[in-house]
C-alpha cells in the first residue's frame, strides 16, 4: 500500500499541472469563456456539487470501468497504453466545451486512466473507488483554487 499513495500523489500533481498549463494557454492566448454555464437551470453551487460528488462516480463507471472491461476482457487487448489512449479519447470527447478543453481532458484522461489501470492491477478491489476519490479531489481542487 505504501507504493500506491505516492503514485496517487504524483498523479494528482500531474493533473493539477495539466490544468494550470491549459488554463495558462487559454488565459494568455485563446480567451475561451471557461465560466460559461451551459446548464442555465442549474445554479453554480448545484453544478459544483454535481462535479465534485456525482460526476466522478458516473464518469469513472462510463469512462474507466466499462471501457477497460470491454477492451481488456471482451476484446482481449493487453496493451495498456493503447487502452489508456482509447479510454482518454472517449473521456475527452464527452468534455466538448471547446477544443482546448477537449485537449486538456484528453491529457487529464491519460492521468486518470493510468491511475485506474494501475490500481486495477495492484489493488483490484479499490480501483474504482480510488479513481472516484482522485477525480472528486481534482474537481474540488478546481472549485476551490481555480474557479
Amino acid at each position: 500500500m505504501k507504493k500506491r499513495i505516492p503514485f496517487f500523489l504524483i498523479s494528482f500533481v500531474l493533473a493539477v499541472l495539466n490544468g494550470y498549463f491549459f488554463n495558462y494557454i487559454n488565459n494568455a492566448y485563446l480567451h475561451f469563456d471557461v465560466n460559461n454555464n451551459k446548464f442555465q437551470n442549474i445554479s453554480k453551487n448545484e453544478l459544483n456539487f454535481i462535479a465534485i460528488f456525482v460526476a466522478p462516480f458516473i464518469e469513472t463507471f462510463i469512462f474507466q470501468y466499462l471501457p477497460y472491461l470491454i477492451l481488456s476482457k471482451w476484446i482481449k487487448i493487453n496493451n495498456k497504453a493503447f487502452c489508456i489512449i482509447i479510454m482518454s479519447i472517449i473521456f475527452s470527447s464527452m468534455h466538448y466545451y471547446n477544443w482546448l478543453y477537449i485537449v486538456m481532458t484528453f491529457f487529464g484522461g491519460i492521468i486518470l486512466n493510468n491511475l485506474y489501470i494501475y490500481y486495477h492491477k495492484h489493488t483490484y478491489k479499490y480501483s474504482f473507488i480510488l479513481t472516484v476519490l482522485f477525480h472528486s479531489l481534482f474537481n474540488l481542487y478546481g472549485f476551490l483554487f481555480i474557479m
